[in-house]
């Protein structure tokens, strides 16, 4: 008898700390109206940084999250890197909020509503993607990604450096969140070069798999004449 009363206590005291968690907390910053649903989704924080998502029906509140996201990533032009759409394709609505920003990357904490639970869950596939952009009509997630690395000088060979940027189309497979296409321009100091190139995802191996026939080579002047709007899509 005195376990169950124990037991109880526990649970009672879990629920109680549950509900204390899920308050507004924080100044309101900015606010998206759901309107097919009803719903009104509020980024809070203090100053300029969020540090809270709420989702209310009405004067209801139904969800509250603290989030982790850096001071400087600021106001974003005044929606706070917020943006409420459909980020898995199942018609439910979804979240996505800019919690780091470095140069051109500015990489996301995502949630999805999940409808066995009744709750927005934490996507851990789509949270720190770069530049995350949900495109309906193809179905599909795109990510961004820049990387730089350095060879030191040594002997008579000069130090260089090699830049990629690189946009990857992924899919939503049985629940999983699937590469399929990557493509990348690579700069190369040392030969003063751009390469394009195009590279698909084997399911199986998880292997990226380089099309060397899609492969070209282009010379600064070349580079700057090219139409490259789809891989910096965010732009």
């Amino acid at each position: 008898m005195k376990r169950f009363i124990a037991l109880l206590l526990l649970f009672a005291i879990a629920l109680l700390s549950f509900v204390s968690c899920a308050k507004e907390r924080y100044d309101a910053l900015y606010v998206v109206d759901d309107n097919d649903n009803g719903l009104t989704f509020s980024v809070r924080g203090s100053g300029t940084r969020s540090k809270q998502i709420t989702v209310k029906r009405g004067e209801e509140l139904l969800w509250a999250k603290k989030v982790s996201v850096k001071k400087d990533v600021g106001t974003l032009g005044g929606h706070y890197g917020f943006e409420v759409l459909d980020l898995n394709f199942d018609g439910s609505t979804d979240f996505m909020i800019v919690n780091e920003v470095a140069g051109d990357c500015r990489s996301y904490i995502c949630f999805l509503w999940d409808a066995e639970k009744g709750d927005y869950i934490q996507s851990k596939e789509l949270t720190g993607l770069c530049n995350v952009k949900s495109d309906g009509e193809r179905k599909a997630i795109f990510g961004f990604t820049h990387t730089y690395e350095t060879e030191e000088a040594y002997a008579d060979v000069p130090a260089s450096s090699i830049t990629t940027d690189a946009a990857t189309k992924y899919v939503w497979k049985e629940g999983a969140l699937t590469p399929e296409i990557r493509v990348s321009v690579t700069f190369y100091s040392e030969t003063d070069r751009y390469l394009y190139s195009v590279a698909y995802c084997d399911e199986e191996t998880k292997e990226w798999n380089e099309a060397y026939d899609t492969e070209r080579w282009f010379t600064p002047e070349e580079y700057v004449q090219q139409d490259l709007s789809f891989l910096y899509y965010f732009k």
